[in-house]
């Protein structure tokens, strides 16, 4: 999971890595206190790269021009990401630089980059084979050799500061189980000294523990990590993948899921999440389909649900009478559901729901025709407002 730069930027201070002074800045909330008395750059905080080009990093000249800033850039939305926090700071000057630790899992390693010309054409210096890469164990002793190394390759009068970076890096990298931390442009000062301009850190979600300052980050900001809250509190997966998209997905086993949302968008359908519900965790309870019942209600432009559970040790008349008791607890919850329900039990799951002709389910254990079922409920599906449900008419 990619950090917002600004909690990223909070774990580099915390590391004791130089980081521009600035403020956050949310969206229906009192302006803070700016520090120094301006110009400043305003940045999109959203999850995703190609912000400048995206028109999310704007300079502001002084405190009269920031409200129209932050009136384009709240609400902005960068590759299907909506901009509701904004990370306002001092600029920064000085020769760029780009420094990086990254787990290369194809290489078996742990990478160290660095290179004396940062920005956006990292990849074009990288293939010129200038500065810094080393394939490294995970072992702190050995990554902080290569950071001597690697600093002792740079300017004399930067070498000093670069391995007190690289050092602090190492030890945030190492503390935090990390999977990406990259810093671009990190600014080399007149004095030696070095900023970090940007933050892109990348978290292993399955590393982060009740002590972990990372879980307090998205605890303290639960809103703008939606996806990785639930996961956390919730114990599976369930992701917002188009905001737009029309159909609902209540499934289970991650490859499975991402294979089901692939032959959705090959046949033109948008899918509105990503699911694994894990029906494992399930025993004798609706409840973690109520709460993915909740989350698709709240959908704006959800007006199909597929079920798609192939089952191996799952009983699947456990999970449908399950599905039957969620459906009766969220009367309002009345989409056409399409429920493509495969293996152990699948005979008994069939019977539970021919006994139930008030609910609106559909089984259809062929998945490509469950997806044609989709698409024809999509062509027919109304909503009306006034009663919060969807049905197919």
């Amino acid at each position: 999971m990619l950090l917002l730069e600004a909690d990223g930027k909070r774990l580099f201070r915390e590391a004791g890595i130089a980081v521009p002074r600035g403020v956050r800045v949310r969206e229906s909330q009192a302006v803070p206190a700016l520090p120094g008395h301006g110009p400043w750059i305003a940045k999109a905080q959203v999850p995703v790269g190609g912000r400048g080009k995206a028109g999310g990093v704007q300079r502001v000249e002084d405190g009269a021009a920031l409200p129209a800033v932050l009136d384009a850039l709240f609400g902005l939305r960068i590759k299907g990401c909506q901009t509701r926090d904004v990370l306002v700071e001092e600029p920064c000057a000085g020769s760029e630089h780009y420094l990086a630790l990254m787990v290369d899992a194809s290489a078996g390693g742990i990478r160290l980059i660095h290179s004396p010309q940062g920005g956006v054409d990292i990849e074009a210096h990288a293939a010129q084979g200038q500065g810094f890469n080393e394939l490294l164990p995970l072992d702190e002793a050995t990554l902080r050799g290569a950071v001597q190394r690697m600093s002792a390759q740079a300017a004399p009068a930067l070498r000093a500061g670069l391995q007190e970076v690289g050092e602090r890096l190492v030890a945030m990298f190492l503390a935090h189980r990390l999977m990406l931390a990259e810093i671009n442009p990190l600014f080399a000062q007149e004095d030696g000294r070095f900023v970090a301009g940007d933050a892109k850190v990348v978290v292993d979600m399955n590393a982060v523990d009740a002590a972990s300052p990372v879980r307090a980050i998205l605890a303290e900001q639960r809103d703008l990590y939606p996806d990785a809250w639930r996961k956390l509190s919730e114990d599976f997966d369930f992701v917002e993948i188009d905001p737009a998209g029309r159909v609902g997905l209540v499934t289970t086993g991650a490859g499975l899921s991402m294979m089901l949302i692939d032959e959705l968008v090959g046949q033109g359908i948008a899918p509105f999440n990503f699911c694994d519900m894990r029906t494992g965790q399930m025993r004798g309870s609706p409840e973690r389909l109520l709460r993915i019942f909740d989350w698709l209600a709240a959908a704006p432009d959800v007006q199909v649900v597929l079920v798609n559970i192939f089952a191996g040790i799952t009983d699947l008349s456990e999970f449908t009478q399950l599905l039957v008791d969620a459906l009766q607890a969220r009367p309002e919850c009345r989409w056409p559901i399409v429920a493509r329900l495969v293996g152990n039990g699948e005979a008994q799951a069939r019977a539970i729901i021919a006994r139930h002709p008030e609910l609106p389910i559909v089984f259809e254990p062929d998945l490509q025709q469950a997806i044609a079922r989709v698409g024809r409920l999509l062509g027919k599906a109304s909503c009306t407002k006034e009663q919060g449900a969807f049905h197919a008419v």
